[in-house]
């Protein structure tokens, strides 16, 4: 069953994009990039047991990259998500390095300024970034020479779009996968646990802590990338503190022990954000009362309580199955 579940699951998604229409298929790629930005930051918090509030840095700085690229130098999807990786990678060793030698409050503290920071320093340069304006009316990404090839190679192409998309999701959840089977990622549980036991073990948590941060930083980058390329404009608020406090809540909703938690958080935030803006101006009051009520009743998580059910279920049925099958074994005779 499980098989045949996760072979219907894969089909669904290969043919999603041609059963919908043009807006819903892109509010499903809209969960899929922030679904890759929240297991980002589980590498952080699942993983390593750090809660950072500056998460959004990282995701404004790969939408702004992307917009620079795609309105001043190439409109390439490959260099697009290479300058991504890049440059995530150098901001977030660098702000890893200073962020990681205090824990607890300090840490949550500093990551908070420096995303502050960078959304000061966005607003301070009016020309440049567009300020509080952003930059909008950004072309979508190719995936090569449009003029001469197919039409499917521009993302105009929704259904082009979300293969790029699900690719780049996929391709990460499989990583941490492996990563949480390797020598690795035993390691970063155990920080997670109790970093100084770990320390006294003789492993250096901060550079693994490091590591894991830089992993983090990447993801969010190259979703970001993605989010510029999907919605044509990049703004500020990308910057804000409350973009990150929005990712923990993805983490928190869906559940930081699973490997698709932070993905089915994403998708639960989303949905929850575009329903309930339509209706009232209010709609953080109502997403804060549903947060309430799933951390008083599934405290660690949406995902998990399901697959304990799931568990739950299974076993109760095969408790019931098997005095049928001893009974048919023995000619109808039950044993007691």
């Amino acid at each position: 069953m499980i098989r045949l579940a996760w072979g219907a699951a894969v089909l669904v998604l290969l043919v999603l994009p041609h059963l919908l229409r043009t807006t819903v298929a892109e509010f499903v790629i809209e969960i899929l990039i922030y679904g890759m930005f929240a297991t980002s930051l589980n590498i952080l918090i699942g993983r390593l047991g750090l809660i950072s509030f500056g998460h959004g840095m990282f995701l404004g700085v790969g939408a702004y990259l992307a917009a620079f690229q795609l309105v001043h130098l190439s409109e390439n999807l490959f260099v697009l998500l290479m300058a991504a990786v890049l440059l995530g990678a150098v901001i977030s060793l660098a702000v890893g390095a200073l962020v990681l030698r205090l824990g607890g409050v300090g840490f949550v503290m500093i990551t908070i300024a420096l995303c502050q920071l960078f959304y000061v320093l966005i607003l301070s340069t009016q020309d440049t970034t567009g300020g509080i304006n952003g930059l909008s009316g950004l072309p979508r990404p190719t995936l090569g020479q449009t003029d001469v090839g197919p039409e499917w190679l521009s993302l105009d192409n929704t259904a082009t779009f979300y293969y790029v998309c699900l690719t780049c999701l996929a391709a990460f959840l499989l990583a941490l996968r492996r990563l949480d089977a390797s020598p690795m990622g035993m390691v970063f549980h155990g920080i997670r646990q109790n970093p100084a036991r770990m320390r006294a073990l003789g492993y250096p948590v901060r550079l693994f802590q490091l590591v894991g941060f830089v992993m983090a930083g990447v993801g969010a980058s190259v979703a970001g990338a993605l989010s510029a390329g999907l919605l044509g404009v990049v703004d500020p608020t990308l910057f804000f503190w409350t973009t990150s406090g929005e990712v923990i809540l993805m983490v928190i909703l869906g559940g930081s022990t699973v490997l698709l938690g932070p993905l089915v958080g994403a998708a639960i935030f989303i949905t929850l954000f575009h329903q309930l803006s339509g209706i009232t101006d209010h709609w953080r009051l109502v997403l804060g009362l549903v947060f309430v009520i799933v951390v008083l009743f599934a405290p660690r998580g949406v995902l998990p309580v399901v697959l304990d059910w799931w568990r739950g279920w299974r076993s109760g049925r095969q408790r019931a199955v098997k005095p049928r099958t001893t009974a048919s074994a023995l000619g109808g005779k039950t044993v007691p």
